[in-house]
């Protein structure tokens, strides 16, 4: 099942529906966007529809490195496109 492994850059914690598939993840210090999307068997363009206000804007989450896609640590974002979070 994708996310039951932590690894380096994607260590934060997730929930699952009741059928087991994960739907939110929280971020934690060093995670990094293209490896979250890993760990859940994702695209990052997947995990950035998922968390968009609105079709073509750029996702909500915010960044603690940009250049690198390194996430502010304590996000709650959506794996699922079905679900989207869409910001505070």
């Amino acid at each position: 099942m994708p996310g039951e492994a932590r690894i380096e850059g994607a260590s934060g914690t997730f929930t699952r529906d009741a059928d087991g598939v994960p739907m939110t993840y929280t971020t934690a210090p060093g995670d990094i966007e293209r490896r979250i999307a890993f760990r859940f068997n994702l695209e990052t363009a997947e995990l950035g529809d998922a968390n968009r206000p609105k079709p073509g804007s750029p996702p909500w989450y915010e960044y603690a490195n940009v250049p690198h896609g390194e996430l502010a640590a304590g996000q709650t974002i959506s794996l699922s496109a079905d679900k989207p979070i869409t910001g505070r």
